[in-house]
């Protein structure tokens, strides 16, 4: 696969097998964010797997799912079996917005590389998901990625009047993305 067909075939999944990802494959993607672009090289993201299903059980009521669609959380059964938390050091530096970006963007390629997918999640209750992880203070959490095998299909299809992401007749999540000839200037 090359990077072209990697970013086209990534899509958001939010429902998973119930097969742990392996270890090695984890570290793989973190190993794609270590080499990320960072502004002024200072590389201050740091990364927590997260497999243990306590871990993951005390998680997962912290996590907004899937705000387009009624009834969008994964259902017990479904739900990702590893996530990668990432951390922002102040210690090293105070803005991690666009590090972060490239960092994730980098996982989630390696991700589709090896079989996997994901659902990079912002919309999380950062204090409470910091309290389970017990981070050191000066790691602030930026985002976590969960990560598993897909239990749902997802594709890009046209955009028309709207940007809604929604399911299709057959449970399909369809992304409508905006035509190359409208995007640009």
């Amino acid at each position: 696969m090359n990077v072209k067909e990697a970013i086209f075939a990534r899509r958001t999944i939010r429902k998973f097998t119930q097969e742990i990802p392996r270890e090695a494959d984890l570290l793989d993607m973190i190993d794609c964010a270590r080499v990320a672009a960072y502004g002024a090289n200072m590389q201050p993201l740091k990364f927590r797997l997260i497999t243990d299903a306590a871990e993951t059980d005390a998680v997962f009521p912290h996590i907004k799912w899937a705000g387009y669609l009624p009834d969008g959380a994964p259902k017990e059964g479904e739900r990702p079996k590893a996530y990668i938390a990432v951390y922002g050091d102040t210690d090293i530096r105070g803005g991690f917005e666009t590090d972060a970006g490239a960092a994730v963007t980098s996982m989630m390629l390696d991700a589709v590389d090896l079989g996997l997918a994901t659902c990079w999640l912002g919309a999380i209750d950062r204090d409470k998901i910091s309290a389970v992880l017990n981070a050191p203070g000066n790691l602030k959490l930026l985002y976590l990625l969960a990560v598993g095998y897909p239990a749902q299909d997802s594709r890009i299809v046209e955009m028309k009047d709207d940007v809604k992401y929604y399911l299709d007749e057959n449970g399909t999540i369809n992304v409508p993305k905006r035509a190359l000839k409208d995007i640009l200037i």
